[in-house]
């Protein structure tokens, strides 16, 4: 009887097994199916997008209620912010920053990698400020200084109470503190990398809503104006939009076909910028790297990824993609370079990102009659690039930013929630599909450009068994 019932346990549990196995076997076939018809169909994408996003500003012209439940869902996201995002700078800059303090453990090439993309990120900062003060013609000094000198003080003193008194920056000084003592403590390390990775990996199943996202922003932005107004009469500050010229075109806010025009005009500014500096970074590599070829760089991966890209607004969605084409196609770049710079690229190259950041930063300022200066821009560009670091590569990044840099740039109280509705709703749609496209496009660049640097300099450190 004994052996019987063993018989039967064992039978039971070999049942069971096979059970779960078949389950996970459907799961992962389901998986592998949702990606490919995701990566075949992504170069439809960005049309349907476009589409959805006409769409959007068509329902919210026919439909108030429909305009005012949207409007109302974005106050809400706005009024949370301040309690949100310190909580979410946290959550994926501390991991970040342990990483990046831990590189010893990846080698002397680890550390030039960052080090490298660092340079990288201040460049396009620094183009992105002159490209922004060109385009909206902001003066080289504030107003009411007489020069650098005096400029620079009352600069510096409100940057100083800023970083003093503001939990934004709070949560950054936390996302430091934790991430040195995560270089000790191994276990809260990985706790912490579970959390952004968790963020990551929610990110990639976004896609499905992109178009769901793409319409509520068409609808969003068509009911600015009018609930702007209704806002700005209630509170009282006589704020009122202000025209916005750019290349020659002079744009009314005030109505809601001048702020659709003005969100277009917008998004366009931020594909130039970023198109620009990728094209720089493509010059700089045809020259660096000999076998690179620009032909087979557009036609194996541009036309595959851009698309996806574009998209989605998700970084983290194409890595695999961008690995899978760099492996195949540029076999020459070392797997120990391919994994580093490409595989965190979701996190390391934000070029376009920073770019998008003060090219919006122009628009909406200039929109709310804010002015602003080429040296106030370029004191900016320490704080959107630390904070770059710790984006988590997922649509609508640009709300890390949004807070810290308002109080930089010392926006008022009174003018601070338009400030933030206009920034937050903008960056929406168009711009975060041209940032992720510049960004991760950069990417695949820089591991051919490292490629040739750790050929030359630190191949002797390449671990036994690489391919």
């Amino acid at each position: 009887m004994n052996f019987g019932k063993t018989g039967d346990r064992t039978h039971t549990l070999d049942g069971a097994r096979h059970l779960a196995g078949t389950v996970l076997s459907i799961v992962h076939l389901l998986n592998s199916l949702w990606h490919t018809i995701k990566t075949k169909a992504s170069i439809f994408l960005p049309l349907v997008s476009i589409l959805a996003l006409a769409a959007g500003v068509g329902l919210g012209a026919v439909s108030e209620t429909l305009s005012n439940a949207v409007y109302r869902a974005a106050s809400t996201l706005i009024d949370g912010y301040a309690m949100f995002a310190p909580l979410l700078i946290f959550m994926v800059l501390a991991p970040v920053l342990s990483r990046i303090f831990s590189t010893k453990e990846r080698g002397k090439f680890g550390i030039y990698t960052v080090g490298w993309i660092a340079v990288a990120k201040l460049i396009a900062s620094m183009w992105a400020v002159l490209f922004t003060a060109a385009i909206f013609s902001f003066p080289v000094l504030p107003e009411g200084s007489a020069s650098i000198g005096q400029a620079f003080a009352i600069t510096l003193s409100s940057l100083l109470s800023t970083l003093t008194q503001s939990q934004f920056f709070w949560a950054i000084y936390a996302s430091i503190v934790i991430g040195l003592i995560a270089m000790k403590f191994k276990v809260l390390g990985r706790l912490l990398e579970k959390g952004v990775t968790s963020i990551e990996y929610v990110g990639q199943y976004m896609a499905p809503l992109v178009l769901i996202f793409m319409l509520a922003v068409g609808v969003y932005i068509q009911s600015l104006p009018a609930n702007l107004v209704d806002q700005i009469g209630i509170g009282g500050t006589g704020t009122v939009f202000q025209s916005v010229s750019i290349f020659g075109i002079t744009i009314d806010p005030n109505t809601a076909s001048g702020m659709v025009t003005a969100y277009i005009m917008g998004s366009l500014l931020v594909a130039i910028a970023c198109f620009a500096f990728h094209f720089g970074v493509l010059a700089w590599t045809k020259y660096r790297a000999k076998r690179f070829s620009v032909i087979n760089y557009f036609k194996h991966y541009w036309l595959r990824a851009y698309p996806l890209l574009w998209s989605t607004s998700s970084e983290s969605l194409a890595t695999p993609l961008s690995l899978y084409i760099l492996k195949k196609y540029a076999p020459y770049v070392r797997p120990t370079v391919r994994r580093l710079v490409g595989g965190a690229a979701a996190t390391l190259c934000t070029q376009g990102t920073l770019i998008c950041v003060f090219v919006l930063i122009g628009l909406v300022a200039s929109m709310l009659g804010i002015h602003l200066s080429l040296f106030e821009l370029l004191l900016c560009i320490p704080v959107a690039f630390f904070i770059s670091f710790g984006i988590p590569g997922i649509p609508g990044e640009l709300l890390l930013f949004a807070g810290p840099l308002s109080l930089i740039l010392g926006i008022s109280p009174a003018v601070l929630p338009l400030f933030l509705a206009l920034y937050l709703g903008l960056q929406l749609g168009l711009p975060d599909s041209f940032r992720t496209g510049g960004n991760m496009t950069d990417s695949y660049l820089f591991c051919i450009l490292l490629n040739e640097v750790y050929e030359k300099r630190f191949r002797a450190e390449e671990p036994k068994g690489e391919e």
